[in-house]
């Protein structure tokens, strides 16, 4: 892809020249519960984030006049580590997509927002692919890479005006094929 963003939670001032990350924040839904800089992460703080992040992707296939994404590469994990803990943020939608979510699937809407969702709290893992139009990677610790055939300036700037910090950077689970 020509254009290649880092969007994530994370002020970028915030980094050292190698670009480690310098103050401690939440990383993971694991993180409910914990105080970072003398505030309680709460279930509300972190659907807020959450959904900023599902948001960001709408947004960018809008742009693009995306439909549907494609799921590569998919890895799933243990439902219950997150799940028991926090069963209230699960809906019986994610769950049957947890389960039922196959390589090569093709996702979109409801079932687009719940896979990301899934991803970032870890209970999945994958790419998102759409045709050498766009791509959404997710990484550790809330990272989130989108990359695009065309440049998505404007909605790039809207996606900073609703609270998510973006960085030019290439995704660095990209493969030579996409």
């Amino acid at each position: 892809m020509q254009y290649s963003w880092r969007i994530t939670k994370y002020n970028p001032s915030n980094r050292d020249r190698n670009g480690s990350y310098l103050i401690e924040e939440w990383t993971s839904v694991s993180d409910i519960g914990n105080v970072y800089h003398g505030r309680e992460l709460t279930i509300h703080d972190y659907l807020k984030t959450e959904e900023q992040y599902v948001s960001a992707i709408e947004m960018i296939m809008k742009d693009l006049q995306i439909q549907q994404l494609q799921v590569i590469n998919l890895e799933r994990h243990d439902l219950n580590f997150h799940f028991d803990k926090h069963r209230s943020i699960y809906t019986a939608e994610m769950v049957a997509l947890f389960h039922n979510l196959l390589e090569g699937d093709i996702v979109s809407g409801k079932n687009l927002r719940n896979l990301c969702k899934l991803i970032l709290r870890e209970e999945l893992w994958c790419k998102l692919i759409s045709d050498k139009k766009m791509f959404v990677h997710f990484g550790f610790e809330y990272y989130m890479y989108i990359g695009c055939s065309v440049n998505c300036s404007d909605t790039i700037k809207e996606i900073i005006g609703k609270g998510l910090f973006a960085e030019l950077l290439k995704s660095p689970y990209l493969d030579d094929e996409e």
